[in-house]
């Protein structure tokens, strides 16, 4: 059809006018009955367009059976034209072919010739350089007044025979190097049938390595189906290069190229093997991967430098990062150049999957090598990640490389982390630091601060750790219970330990004139922890000395702890609050109950505790569920029947549930049965 578009304007620009308009028409009805597949109907006005016989000599001319009309049927890919519907079946294109070949040997003939010639054209699959010669030799016989221009009405044949030979290729998910099963489809940009094989082929070169997957296929369907180029290695090269395109690529369109090359008897090249490996880096499959590592040690093929960095990096993308490791250091006894940014990728895969200790020894190699240009980032993400995990000395190294020269100026956030991990492994060193930082800042400390920077000094430095709770006294931010427990459990881990600290706290008492009362609150803590309550009780005497300000609500629960079997030592607590005014608040009265329960005996030793109760239930607190427990216990025991007081809780609230009361009561009285009757016995 479009050779004919070409006689059409050819003819329009003749200088004989008057048949101008006769001859366009006659060729617009031609391409008309062309695309429309009438191949019968065409064969009489296309030789009458053309002026190469009569009307009526047309008329006579028997049409040859390989020209008739076809039914509809299933059609040969191979045999179609190019743009054309009609497809011929392989006996009939070899029918062809020997017509062709014996008609334009008699190029004497003139005109007869060129219409037999012309006659068999149609479903021929003759190449196309011998086609164009064999019909202007025909076209110069038989016009030799300037009707050149009709020699050149024909269309570009597809190479039939090449397409024929990989027609027999399996369907799968890789599309075919005929083009036409490609996904997404690739189209013949017609600006490429311009170009030389020569110019298409660097195109095809250029495109590939940068995996542009559909200009790829565009390339290969015009040297294949219009230039008539068999497939090569180097179009299954820039097949397998495309597939590194991240939308369009996959494993099993590789899998497809590689055994259409394997059908073919196209052995895998060094370029091959790069190019599927450098494929799998992008979409991994370890299977695949695997196979082609061990062809090529099978086969004595080397890969590169950039070949084993994608072997890892595919790794990688597997989650095999213990794998990649490997690799990375059997690659590194070879002597062969790692590049930075495959060293930054392992870093963070290998801190994402929590193994830090392989991540610094990484990042040690780096240093150590002399390497100055690594990424701030990779400093950053092992610092944040390495830090939340409390990983000490990867958050130390990172810390000491970057923070401390100032490459890093940390978020407020992580230098927290930092700090956290500081004081889980008593580094006061690398919490001073951090403390540092925020100063910079004009940051207030909060209370979480001073917490971690306590703990940072309790292995090394107890003094210190209780100098900063003075500290923090001053600084407007005065110490609570919850601020001394890292204190209290490094106290309690030996008996001697609460004596040295009471000997710190009356040093400094001398050098700064008071030290908190949480500080002495947390020691006679440790007195009663390792069963020296008359020490505590001492501590107690003399702490107005050690804090002018006096006890408070704190060192009297403390207190009331050591005191389960010395009600009268409670009592004398109990009168001191009063004098003192100090306000109690829920655990004073839960544990002074607790006294209570366990000093009484009969019903009316118990009466101390239900007036302390009352007292509680009055201020809309209410015991701690084990307290409440020993109580009704106590009550059934000893049978005393408040206990069903315990059913109403403060402020019209429920206190202990109905079913669990009734369950603990009737076990009680069961078991004061069972006690009653023993003693009888």
């Amino acid at each position: 059809p479009r050779r004919y578009d070409i006689q059409i304007r050819k003819v329009q620009d003749s200088s004989r006018r008057g048949e101008q308009t006769e001859r366009a028409e006659k060729f617009r009805k031609a391409r008309y009955f062309f695309l429309n597949n009438r191949i019968a109907d065409i064969h009489a006005p296309c030789q009458a367009a053309i002026g190469l016989q009569s009307a009526k000599e047309l008329q006579d001319t028997r049409v040859p059976p390989s020209l008739k009309r076809k039914p509809p049927g299933p059609r040969h890919h191979y045999g179609a034209l190019d743009g054309a519907d009609y497809c011929a079946t392989p006996s009939e294109e070899l029918t062809t072919d020997s017509h062709v070949s014996d008609q334009t040997s008699n190029n004497a003939q003139g005109a007869n010739g060129l219409r037999d010639v012309f006659q068999k054209w149609i479903p021929s699959s003759l190449k196309r350089r011998s086609l164009l010669s064999r019909l202007k030799n025909a076209s110069d016989t038989s016009d030799k007044n300037g009707e050149q221009a009709s020699s050149e009405a024909c269309v570009r044949l597809s190479t039939q025979e090449e397409s024929r030979k990989y027609a027999h290729l399996p369907a799968s998910n890789s599309p075919k190097l005929d083009t036409r099963a490609a996904a997404p489809k690739a189209y013949c940009v017609s600006s490429d049938r311009d170009l030389t094989k020569e110019v298409l082929y660097e195109e095809l070169r250029k495109v590939g390595t940068t995996g542009d997957y559909i200009r790829t296929r565009e390339i290969l369907t015009t040297l294949i189906k219009h230039r008539g180029e068999r497939p090569n290695r180097r179009h299954y090269q820039a097949l397998l290069l495309a597939n590194t395109n991240a939308q369009h690529g996959s494993p099993a369109e590789v899998a497809g190229i590689l055994q259409q090359m394997q059908d073919e008897g196209i052995a895998l090249d060094s370029a091959a093997y790069h190019a599927i490996i450098k494929v799998l880096s992008i979409h991994p499959d370890y299977l695949l991967r695997r196979q082609l590592l061990e062809e090529l040690r099978q086969r004595w093929f080397s890969l590169s430098d950039e070949g084993w960095q994608d072997v890892i990096i595919g790794m990688l993308r597997d989650k095999q990062v213990e794998v990649a490791v490997e690799t990375l250091q059997n690659v590194q006894q070879e002597g062969i150049r790692i590049q930075s940014w495959l060293y930054d990728l392992l870093i963070f895969n290998l801190c994402d999957a929590g193994e830090y200790d392989e991540a610094l020894s990484i990042l040690q190699f780096r240093v150590d090598n002399g390497e100055q240009l690594i990424s701030g980032n990779v400093w950053h993400h092992l610092l944040d990640t390495a830090s939340s995990a409390f990983h000490h000395p990867a958050t130390l190294f990172a810390w000491r490389k970057r923070v401390e020269r100032s490459y890093l100026n940390p978020s407020s956030g992580l230098c927290l982390s930092v700090l956290n991990t500081a004081a889980r492994y008593g580094d006061y060193h690398l919490a001073t630091d951090v403390i540092r930082v925020l100063g910079n800042r004009n940051q207030n400390l909060q209370l979480h601060h001073y917490e971690a920077l306590v703990e940072s000094y309790l292995p090394s430095d107890l003094r210190t750790a209780f100098n900063v709770l003075t500290i923090m006294t001053s600084s407007g931010m005065p110490p609570t219970e919850s601020s001394t427990r890292a204190i209290f459990l490094h106290l309690s881990q030996s008996p001697s330990l609460p004596e040295t600290s009471l000997a710190i706290l009356r040093e400094l008492s001398e050098q700064q004139g008071a030290v908190p009362a949480e500080a002495v609150n947390v020691v006679i803590e440790s007195y009663i922890y390792h069963g020296q309550f008359d020490e505590a009780l001492e501590l107690y005497k003399t702490l107005h000395t050690l804090c002018p300000s006096g006890p408070v609500t704190s060192t009297f629960n403390t207190l009331f702890r050591g005191c389960r079997t010395r009600k009268d030592v409670a009592m004398f607590l109990t009168s001191e609050m009063v004098a003192m005014k100090i306000s109690p608040n829920a655990l004073t009265y839960d544990r002074l109950i607790i006294v209570c329960v366990e000093a009484s005996s009969s019903e009316e030793e118990l009466t101390d505790a239900w007036r302390y109760l009352d007292e509680m239930r009055r201020a809309g607190w209410w015991p701690r569920d084990g307290t409440t427990m020993a109580l009704a216990r106590k009550a059934c025991l000893v049978g005393d029947e408040r206990v069903w007081q315990l059913e109403d809780g403060p402020n019209g609230e429920v206190g202990l549930d109905k079913v669990l009361l009734k369950k603990v009561v009737d076990d009680g009285w069961m078991a004061k049965d069972e006690t009653t009757q023993n003693d009888r016995e």
